[in-house]
Parts: structure tokens; C-alpha cells; sequence
């Protein structure tokens, strides 16, 4: 009878879902995709999920006479615990400087989440030789996931292999005592049976399902 109310509780959490928190670019940021699915907003506020988020961004700013600098796009990797998610651009002071910068292997992005700076992992879409060397991002983005055995439909996660996952969150000591903000704990365990019941549900038939939530309500 637990296992049944564990399972009707995860599962009301899948059906009953809702963007868990608010991921904001700062300057001279663009959000490119998130979770395999084009961006609403490039600039501003969009919404995202609770666990494991994936986040492709680009760096895009315009520095006087020399013109607009973007980057190549990055992908970012992430866990969600919290309400507020920020993207913060390295920080470059002139064109050649960003030339530099994203010449390097791993330019330094700051993911804060609440006031609190969070691990992420990350990876550049590499450019391709010709005239638009980053078109076609959708299908490159996902034969990338597909290299990595990462899997999203419709923008809710499929499956990833456990390295995939962000295990631990960094606090950086001088933004947690500005902030005063406690970091939540990262529920690894119930994000990934909650991540599970959502592939299961995604993949089943109509009948499946029907089957399934009428099951939910005989557990109780």
C-alpha cells in the first residue's frame, strides 16, 4: 500500500507538472533551446521544469565600431531546485577579448540559482565548414543528445545516462553570505523516479493511460 501511494504521489506530480522555475539571461546572453525545443524568449524570462534541464545558449553583444561578437552556441546542463535561474555571460570588455574568450575550451558561464552559484556541465556545438557554419541547430542539437544518449520529447526529458545528471550544487561562499539564502538539497532519487514515470507516461498508449490512472485511483 506505500509503494501504491509512493507511486500515485510521484505520478500525480508527472500529470500534474508545472513550471518550477523562472530562467533569466543577463546581458548578452540568448537562449537558443531548452530541453531540445526552441526558445519562447531569447532575451527575457522563460520557464522551466524542476530537475534536470538542458540549455542552449549563445553569447551575442555589440561592442561600439567593431560590430556584434556571437559566440558558438554551448550547451548547459543543469539541475533545478530552486524558483529563480539566472544565465551570466563570462565577462568581456572588447571584441577581440570575446574572440578569446570563446577560443578557450571552456568559457566560464556562471549559472546562479537563487543568488546561489550551481554546477553545471557544458559543451560547444562546434562550427561546421561554409556559409552558415551553426545552421540546422535543431537537428545538430539533437543528433549531439542522441551522441550522448540524452533523449527529450516535446521538451520533457526521456532518458540520460546517469553522468548526465548534476549531482551537487557549488555555493559560492561570497554570493551565500550576501544572499543569506540556504541552497535546497538536490532529491536526486525522487527527480529521477519522477523523470522515469514521465517517460513511461509519454511513451504508453491512450488505453495505457486510462488503464494506469484508473489503477491510481483503486490504490487509494
Amino acid at each position: 500500500m506505500k509503494k501504491a501511494l509512493l507511486v500515485l504521489g510521484l505520478f500525480t506530480t508527472v500529470i500534474g507538472s508545472v513550471s518550477a522555475a523562472t530562467l533569466t539571461p543577463q546581458k548578452g546572453v540568448s537562449i537558443l533551446y531548452i530541453n531540445g525545443q526552441a526558445a519562447p524568449n531569447k532575451i527575457s524570462e522563460n520557464q522551466i521544469n524542476e530537475g534536470f534541464n538542458q540549455v542552449l545558449v549563445r553569447f551575442d553583444k555589440k561592442f561600439g565600431n567593431s560590430g556584434v561578437y556571437s559566440s558558438a552556441p554551448y550547451v548547459l546542463n543543469f539541475d533545478v531546485t530552486g524558483e529563480e535561474v539566472e544565465i551570466k555571460a563570462p565577462k568581456v570588455r572588447s571584441y577581440m577579448e570575446a574572440e578569446k574568450t570563446f577560443e578557450a575550451v571552456n568559457p566560464s558561464w556562471v549559472v546562479f540559482q537563487d543568488d546561489v552559484t550551481v554546477k553545471y556541465q557544458q559543451d560547444v556545438i562546434e562550427r561546421k565548414p561554409g556559409f552558415a557554419p551553426f545552421g540546422g541547430l535543431e537537428s545538430r542539437l539533437a543528433e549531439y543528445n542522441a551522441s550522448k544518449a540524452v533523449y527529450f520529447k516535446d521538451g520533457v526529458l526521456l532518458d540520460k545516462p546517469a553522468e548526465a545528471v548534476v549531482l551537487t550544487s557549488v555555493v559560492d561562499n561570497t554570493t551565500a553570505q550576501t544572499s543569506g539564502k540556504a541552497q535546497k538539497p538536490v532529491k536526486l532519487a525522487e527527480t529521477q523516479n519522477i523523470e522515469q514515470l514521465q517517460a513511461w507516461y509519454i511513451k504508453a498508449s491512450k488505453q495505457e493511460r486510462k488503464e494506469f490512472r484508473k489503477w491510481m485511483i483503486d490504490q487509494e
